[in-house]
Parts: structure tokens; sequence; C-alpha cells
């Protein structure tokens, strides 16, 4: 995080599952506002359908926009998926370049700075 956004980077080849998410969350529980994200996929993962529900019920208090860092169609088809489900109620967008993607979280999302909330941060 640069405090203005959030950057994720998805390292995994294997499916993301609930303890895998429970970290991510946790930190994100920290703010007491939504947060604007760049995230990027190193690696091929699947989400499994629990984590996909909670994402669906929980991203909204935890997210504001999400920026993708697309490597291919494979990626863009992804991003096509979560933006119509799991992130359908907030902003979503493509970019196969990264510095694209800070200008629209900057220019639309971005805090400065971006602090935890003092009575989570313990």
């Amino acid at each position: 995080m640069d405090g203005r956004y959030l950057h994720v980077v998805i390292y995994t080849n294997g499916e993301l599952e609930e303890q895998d998410i429970k970290p991510v969350t946790d930190y994100l529980d920290r703010f007491n506002t939504p947060l604007p994200a760049l995230m990027e996929r190193k690696g091929r993962y699947s989400i499994s359908i629990p984590v996909q529900i909670a994402m669906l019920q929980q991203t909204k208090s935890r997210l504001k926009a999400v920026a993708f860092i697309e490597r291919d169609h494979k990626d863009v088809i992804m991003t096509r998926i979560a933006a119509s489900t799991y992130f359908k109620d907030i902003a979503v967008k493509s970019f196969f370049d990264m510095d694209q993607a800070i200008d629209w979280l900057s220019q639309h999302f971005c805090q400065t700075p971006l602090l935890p909330d003092a009575q989570n941060s313990a």
C-alpha cells in the first residue's frame, strides 16, 4: 500500500479458500472506510464458492473500487466474472498498464493517507 490504495498481488495457482482470505479480511477490517485496491495476478487461481459468497456479502464494506492489472484475455474474463458477481457492488475496471490503473484509482477513489482506525489496529 502506498498510502492511497491497497496493492494486492495474488501468487497462488490453487483454489482460494476461507483460510487464505482471513488474513486479508482481518487487515481490511482495521480501516473504518472501504479502500481502493490495485489487484495483480501472478498465478492462475480459482475462488471457492464459500469465499465468493463471503466476498459478495462483505466486499462493499471493505473495498470501494478494484483496478485489475491484466496479463491476457484469461485475466480479462476473470475480471468480468468478478465485476458481475462477487464485486458487483463496487467499481471494477481492467487495465493492461499499471500506471493507467493507478491513475484511475487516484482520480476517482483514493484518499490520502489511508490510516488504520486506532480502535482496530491492535
